[in-house]
């Protein structure tokens, strides 16, 4: 039984939390409403368990990172807020399977132990590409546990992979997950971006939200390398991860919002997961 109930990606510019943005949340209200409506109904939905996914962790050239930490917190002290924290509960249950289907793939993934932040010298808290989406879902009453995921920078392919082993491991386990994707598009949609300018980014984000409205692996994992450097993004690979994790399974997306006053692209994407074999799921 998949027992996978909804997917999200999430963008997560500190500036969409109101003890950060002040004054200028009005620039991206279409981004800040998606974001609580987004986490509303993954609320709804009832998960007891959140996968999130997150391209500002520890992040290893050859592989992705899970942390194993009973328990996960950060908070935004680097955005001058410290007091807005979040802390969850780890899902040991669903870390431990996640590591052993990946194993099973050929997916190289770390555990984020204690020995290896020190080997490493890595922060374990919450980093801010985790924390933004979690504040939102936290407001929405979500109180059930997580799995903190960091990206590597192993080929796409392999990120799509390692989807597909979480959603083996998801299925082995007696509970309603959600997973989000956390991750900005384009970093050079306007001349004062922080990237610098290229017309070619809000083409990027075009055809990234399209693929991912249509489900559509093949035009994630053929665009040109050139040009994925050209748009400055950081949230390929959390895509395809979520890509992987929704793999053959019947599915519906939704774009609640996208845009880009700042030079960055923020997409909001809702996809629910139809699963025939839950008869009383909401999706099903």
């Amino acid at each position: 039984m998949i027992n996978l109930i909804s997917c999200a990606l999430m963008p997560h510019p500190p500036i969409m939390i109101p003890e950060v943005g002040g004054d200028e949340l009005v620039k991206i209200k279409a981004t800040v409403e998606a974001a609580e409506e987004a986490a509303r109904l993954i609320k709804e939905d009832n998960p007891q368990t959140i996968v999130i996914i997150t391209p500002h962790g520890p992040v290893f050239e050859d592989a992705a990172s899970i942390s194993v930490h009973p328990r996960l917190k950060g908070n935004l002290a680097a955005f001058g807020v410290p007091d807005v924290s979040v802390g969850f509960e780890t899902d040991g249950l669903l870390v431990r399977h996640i590591i052993k289907q990946a194993k099973r793939l050929g997916v190289n993934l770390v555990e984020l132990t204690v020995d290896v932040a020190k080997d490493y010298r890595l922060n374990l808290e919450l980093d801010h590409g985790a924390v933004v989406p979690l504040y939102y879902l936290h407001k929405a009453g979500f109180k059930g546990q997580l799995v903190h995921i960091s990206i590597g920078m192993m080929p796409y392919a392999e990120m799509y992979t390692f989807g597909k082993a979480v959603q083996v491991a998801i299925s082995m386990i007696e509970k309603k997950v959600a997973v989000i994707a956390s991750g900005d598009l384009s970093h050079r949609l306007k001349p004062d971006a922080p990237a610098g300018y290229s017309p070619r980014g809000q083409e990027f984000d075009k055809l990234v939200l399209a693929a991912i409205k249509n489900h559509d692996v093949k035009a994630l994992l053929s665009i040109d390398p050139d040009f994925i450097e050209e748009a400055g993004e950081c949230g390929l690979r959390p895509i395809l991860f979520l890509m992987g994790v929704l793999g053959g399974l019947e599915t519906k997306a939704e774009i609640l919002s996208y845009e880009g006053p700042f030079g960055v692209g923020y997409g909001i994407a809702l996809i629910s997961v139809k699963d025939n074999d839950q008869g009383d799921g909401k999706n099903g």
